[in-house]
């Protein structure tokens, strides 16, 4: 047997630590603070992955738990006056997408040709104002809410 394929189940594990018990650890910590406040906003970040499919099957099926751990934890929270959403961005031109051998431009142009919205094109500024809108009192009676940008 091949060395990669006995650390795939190893990898594969790593990314639902990371993307779905780290996000989970995060909200339990941030809530214990947030319950005796009555207030409070929890924001996780998922991907595009979980509305679309096709990708790594373990990083789609962590992000696919995330969009359901913010769904239950909306629930759950709620009743202490808790919001819990989440944000599903397309590709972005970072640091790990243009590692690959493709630069900013390319990616940009990458998640325009798979998006249903033609014309604007993804960049981090529209995500970091979609998390504000979500952690404003805008968006105060929005939660339990997957946002995909």
């Amino acid at each position: 047997m091949e060395a990669s394929s006995l650390l795939a189940p190893i990898a594969k594990r790593r990314v639902f630590d990371v993307n779905v018990y780290g996000g989970f650890l995060g909200a339990k910590h941030a809530s214990r603070v947030m319950i005796p406040e009555k207030k409070g906003c929890i924001l996780f970040t998922a991907s595009v992955t979980s509305a679309m499919y096709g990708g790594a099957y373990a990083y789609t099926a962590s992000k696919h738990a995330v969009v359901g751990l913010t769904k239950n934890l909306a629930v759950e929270l709620g009743q202490y006056g808790l919001r819990v959403n989440c944000i599903s961005p397309g590709a972005l031109p970072t640091g790990l997408t243009t590692s690959a051998a493709m630069d900013p431009t390319q990616v940009q142009k990458w998640h325009a040709a798979m998006s249903n919205l033609k014309g604007p094109i993804l960049n981090a500024n529209d995500v970091a104002e979609a998390a504000l809108y979500l952690a404003s009192d805008d968006s105060k009676y929005v939660t339990g809410f997957d946002l995909l940008v």
